[in-house]
């Protein structure tokens, strides 16, 4: 199963596969950083994307799948770039539930649901946000900031810039877990969102592609590539 909706921001349209998918909530995982960590900076949970937190492993013991990058002390800016968990999970308790939930409500993030003091929500499937609202949130990041200050959103742009082509920025975030919540050897689900800057850094579409897989390995690497083929194939990045 595949969903992918790509938005041309400069001459209006979308381009979609699987419409009758878009509208189905799933679980963000690591996509969850992006609204994750402005609102962080907005709340002055951190002071800047260069806090460090030090790992505490009594607190957040090490998992099989973690990656070495993981196991170590990580700012704001490292965590988000390593995808690293537990940074964002020590984050919770320096954020009061009702900023939480006056952020998610500008963002319009999904279903806006979560358990006050949770470090799971986003993890578990409690809150839960559709391809459609990913890309409905990243325009209104691009268009407004919704909300956010500027300082606060240049300075995510400059942990979420990915990599340049011809004049053009790549800004995005993968998010994966398996499907069944118990079984990491089974099939997983899996997100790219993001979206496209040109020369002069005004947008050129914003992007979310959601899919399954038979297993994390076939997932990873294959989202990623398939969201700039795509992309790619519509003009908005470079072959």
């Amino acid at each position: 199963e595949i969903n992918f909706v790509a938005v041309d921001i400069k001459k209006g349209g979308c381009q979609v596969i699987n419409k009758d998918g878009l509208t189905v909530r799933h679980g963000p995982y690591s996509t969850f950083k992006i609204p994750h960590t402005l609102t962080a900076l907005e709340t002055g949970a951190v002071k800047s994307i260069d806090e460090r937190i030090e790992w505490d492993q009594t607190k957040y013991p090490a998992k099989v799948f973690w990656p070495e990058t993981w196991k170590q002390s990580q700012t704001l800016a490292s965590a988000f770039q390593r995808s690293a968990v537990w940074y964002y999970q020590a984050l919770v308790p320096r954020i009061e539930p009702k900023e939480y939930k006056k952020w998610l409500a500008k963002f319009h993030y999904g279903n806006q649901t979560f358990t006050p003091g949770s470090d799971q929500f986003w993890l578990n499937s409690e809150i839960k946000i559709s391809p459609e609202e990913q890309v409905s949130f990243i325009v209104c990041l691009l268009k407004n900031r919704c909300g956010v200050k500027e300082n606060t959103f240049s300075a995510f742009e400059s942990v979420a810039l990915l990599e340049r082509k011809n004049d053009l920025s790549l800004y995005a975030k993968t998010g994966t877990g398996p499907l069944d919540a118990n079984n990491f050897d089974g099939a997983f689900e899996g997100w790219y969102v993001g979206y496209i800057k040109d020369q002069d850094a005004k947008p050129v579409t914003a992007f979310a592609i959601y899919m399954q897989a038979d297993s994390f390995s076939v997932l990873q690497n294959y989202r990623k590539e398939l969201s700039m083929k795509l992309l790619a194939d519509l003009g908005f990045w470079p072959k």
